[in-house]
This record gives C-alpha cells, sequence and structure tokens, in this order.
C-alpha cells in the first residue's frame, strides 16, 4: 500500500501515479513474488494458487504498458480518497458498488479526493474480482488502445484512396466521353476535324464520335486485414471500403488533370483482449495531376484529404459491471504522393493496342491523421514503394479483348517500424485530475509485398468489365482486397 499522509487530491495523485499502488503490484509482480506474499497475509496456498493462476505464462502477469498506466492512474485516484478518509473527512450521500451495498465512502470524500462517487463504484468493481487473469482483463476494457490501433486503419483507409486515385488517373477505368463532329477518317483511323487546316483536301468531311478530353472515372474495392499483435500489443482485424468517383481533363497531349470524391468505411473489430469495435464512416476528396515527357515516361502526383467519422463501443464487464462505453467523434487525414510510371511495349509495331506492356514505377507517399479528441504520435506514414505491372491483351474476337494485368509491389514505410507503434494521450472520463495516459496502439509494420491480378474483359469499343484481387504480406499482418467494376464508353466509336 503506497503511504496516503499526504494531502487528499493532486498531491497524492502526483506522488501515487508515477510507480502506482496495489493494483499495480498485483499485475506486474511475478506470480512467485505474489504467491509468496497471498500465503503470508492468508495462509492458504491453494486459494492464492487459484487466485494467480492465467495470469500469463512463465512468471508473466499478462499485463501490457497499456494496461499498466491504467493501473497506475487508478491507483492514484484511490490513493487520493484513502488520503481523504485519513484526514478525516465524511458525510455526504453514502456511495454504493456495483451490487447496491454500501462501499464504505461518501460523496465528500470523492469530492475532497477529486474523484467521482462512479470512479468509486467501478474500483469496487475490480476490488472484487478474485483471479488476476480477470484483473487483467478488466484492465484492458477499460484501455484506450483500440482507440491507438485505429491510427493504422485510419492511415490505410487513405492510402486505399490515394492506390484508388492514382490507379483511376491511368485511365485503366475511365469512362470516356465523347462528342459528335463532323470530321474526315485517315487510313490509320485517324480522325480531322472539319475546321482543321490539315485536313487532306481529297476528304469530304462526315459525322462521327470522337473521344473529348473528358472522362469520368470510377472505381470500388474492399480490404479485409488482421494485424498480429507485438510487444504484448493486441491483435485485431480490420475491414476497409472505398469507392471513388470523379474527372479527367486532358489539357494537352502532356497533361492531364484529375479531381475525385471518395466515399467509404474503415472498421475495427476481432480486438483481442476485450470487447471493443470502432466503426467510421470516410469522406475523400483529391485532385492530381499527369505529367507525359514522352511517350513511355508517365509522372503523376497527387493531393488528398480524409474525413473521418468515428463511433465506437467498449463493454465494460467485469466484477458485477455491465456496460456499454460509446463515444462517437470525427479524425482528419491528409495524403500525398507523387508516381514515376516507365512503359515497355515489347514487339515491332509499338502502336500495337494488343502488344505486351512492362511498366514499371516507383513512388513517395505521406500520409498524416488526426483526431480532435486525442493527442497522438506515430499517426503518419512516410512510404517508398516500387513495383511493375504486365499486361498482356488478347484479342478473343473481332470486338472482344481479354486484358489480363498482373502487379508486385513492394513498400517500405520509415514510420511503421516496432519502435513507432501509433500511440495517443487519452484520460479518465470525467476524472481531469488523474491527468493524461499514454497509450500505444499495433501498427502494420514497416514491409509490405503486394501482389495483384486483374482481369479486363473488353466487349466491344463501349464496354468493359473489370475486377481484381490483391494480397499484401505485412510485416505484422495480411490484407486480402477486392473490387471490380464497368467501364463505359459513350457516343460511339471514334
Amino acid at each position: 500500500m503506497v503511504s496516503t499522509s499526504t494531502a487528499p487530491g493532486q498531491v497524492t495523485i502526483a506522488a501515487v501515479k508515477p510507480t502506482g499502488g496495489a493494483i499495480t503490484q498485483t499485475i506486474t509482480a511475478t506470480t512467485a513474488t505474489l504467491l509468496q506474499q497471498c500465503v503470508a497475509n492468508t495462509g492458504n496456498s491453494t486459494a492464492c494458487q487459484a487466485s494467480l493462476n492465467g495470469g500469463g505464462s512463465g512468471g508473466s502477469s499478462g499485463a501490457n504498458g497499456n494496461t499498466i498506466s491504467v493501473a497506475k492512474g487508478i491507483d492514484a485516484g484511490i490513493s487520493s480518497v484513502y488520503s481523504a478518509v485519513n484526514s478525516g473527512i465524511s458525510g455526504g450521500t453514502p456511495i454504493p458498488t456495483v451490487s447496491g451495498d454500501a462501499s464504505g465512502y461518501t460523496s465528500n470524500q470523492a469530492v475532497t479526493a477529486a474523484v467521482t462517487p462512479d470512479f468509486l463504484t467501478v474500483y469496487s468493481a475490480l476490488f472484487s474480482l478474485p483471479t488476476r487473469a480477470e484483473l487483467n482483463q478488466a484492465l484492458h476494457a477499460i484501455s484506450a488502445e483500440p482507440y491507438a490501433s485505429m491510427q493504422s486503419v485510419a492511415l490505410e483507409a487513405m492510402e486505399q484512396f490515394r492506390v484508388n486515385a492514382l490507379t483511376l488517373s491511368k485511365g485503366d477505368k475511365a469512362i470516356r466521353l465523347w462528342s459528335e463532329v463532323k470530321a474526315c477518317r485517315l487510313e490509320d483511323g485517324t480522325l480531322v476535324p472539319a475546321d482543321n487546316a490539315q485536313r487532306p483536301m481529297n476528304c469530304k468531311p462526315s459525322p462521327g464520335s470522337q473521344a473529348s478530353r473528358w472522362s469520368l472515372l470510377i472505381d470500388a474495392t474492399n480490404t479485409q486485414a488482421s494485424l498480429n499483435g507485438s510487444n504484448d500489443l493486441a491483435s485485431l482485424d480490420y475491414n476497409i471500403f472505398q469507392s471513388s468517383y470523379g474527372l479527367q481533363y486532358d489539357a494537352s497531349k502532356q497533361w492531364s488533370l484529375g479531381a475525385a470524391f471518395g466515399y467509404g468505411q474503415a472498421n475495427l473489430y476481432n480486438y483481442q483482449y476485450a470487447n471493443s469495435t470502432i466503426k467510421s464512416n470516410t469522406y475523400s476528396g483529391g485532385f492530381w495531376a499527369v505529367y507525359r515527357p514522352s511517350e513511355q515516361w508517365r509522372i503523376s502526383g497527387l493531393l488528398g484529404y480524409m474525413n473521418l467519422q468515428y463511433a465506437s463501443s467498449r463493454a465494460l464487464g467485469f466484477g458485477g459491471l455491465n456496460r456499454m462505453a460509446q463515444a462517437n467523434w470525427a479524425g482528419q487525414g491528409l495524403t500525398s504522393a507523387i508516381e514515376a510510371e516507365y512503359q515497355w511495349i515489347f514487339g515491332p509495331n509499338k502502336a500495337d493496342r494488343n502488344a505486351i506492356r512492362l511498366k514499371p514505377k516507383t513512388y513517395f507517399s505521406y500520409s498524416l491523421h488526426s483526431q480532435g479528441s486525442f493527442s497522438e504520435s506515430g499517426a503518419d506514414s512516410l512510404i517508398y514503394g516500387i513495383g511493375l505491372t504486365l499486361e498482356a491483351p488478347v484479342q478473343v474476337t473481332t470486338a472482344t479483348r481479354l486484358i489480363p494485368r498482373f502487379s508486385v509491389a513492394y513498400e517500405y514505410d520509415f514510420n511503421g517500424n516496432a519502435t513507432e507503434e501509433h500511440s495517443l494521450q487519452s484520460s479518465f472520463a470525467q476524472l481531469p485530475a488523474l491527468g493524461s495516459i499514454q497509450v500505444v496502439g499495433q501498427n502494420r509494420g514497416a514491409n509490405d509485398l503486394n501482389v495483384a491480378l486483374s482481369l479486363e474483359l473488353e466487349t466491344s469499343n463501349q464496354l468493359s468489365l473489370y475486377s481484381g484481387v490483391a494480397g499484401s504480406f505485412l510485416s505484422q499482418g495480411s490484407e486480402l482486397s477486392y473490387g471490380g467494376g464497368l467501364r463505359w464508353r459513350f457516343g460511339g466509336n471514334r
């Protein structure tokens, strides 16, 4: 027991919080140490052994840094209450336990100790837990670790928007807008507008359609993923759905400009240590520029923003307590990227649309996430990536092509290594006197190997159906993404 001879309130809280008290000792001391103390106090080795079983293996308590921080905060609060009692504070309304029995404390003591009556009710639930394993489980339910881990999911949602937007800018999933014109069609199929000064003299214009400078862009992907906990952090699953819609304008043969809006969801579930879930609706916007210095080279730049509307739920069920803690808050995100791609065309005819193409690329991206309700660190990612795509069109019939694309890429996140877990400053609800607690959450790790296969069925010059699947092998988990859609060029043939 920590001495409570200091004055109740901030003085005692500040003195106890750095090291904690009884709860902290229970979850951090070795099983052998606690067993020896318990037997010395009770003389019942069988009961002592039973109360300590299941707390961990090899003498470990099963606690992590997050639960230890929570325990220290709770110990500081209850020590302040003990100090108020020792100071002779009494009176006020009796504070009940979870079962409705008298806790032995009063509202005046709680106020003097700078805690709330409900803090003492929850403490009585913790105090009644018979085993260390149950105490650890309860502290995990109280901890804000899921909120810190959610930063990994939010950063990946922004990366998904970045990937989808840059994919759209390549035009593979573009709905080309067409316009009716009078033009001459040359022997190679090129259309020359009637008002073009270079129109051949022997060519009589006729009505036709040609592609405009505008393209309508669409895409949708869904990702299922699992993160494996490291350094005693919890494992978890997450899901990201992202749809994107935009327009691209071809200002010239060298330059294109585009913008997109995205809607999706990013959800955390199957949290290992507690019944906690976090869901969010995501709203994204971004614009990009594409520069083609030659037929082979393509350079793209992107800036994007994401708004995340969060809703969370945590089940607090221990020691007779049965509550569902729920919260709603907002997050913001920024993402940016620059990518360079080169196109190799195999075969003597470089203009052959059925030629095999190999497209190596390299890129940098940076994403930053913030939540107004938390003070965060490690909530960003700086990624360098290299990859290549192999495209091998197959002419099935005169009007039908099958276009398989195989891609492989490697990414390294400079901010995703094991010493850069996502962290945030949390606090006990309605207990400002206990101060903030630093909580860390699982990241995705530094390395990501991505393999993707997509297939496009072009049934005519106007209509294509496409689908794709991709797998990511992360340092701390894995992802499976899939998507599909339709590309429709309307307005007739060129």
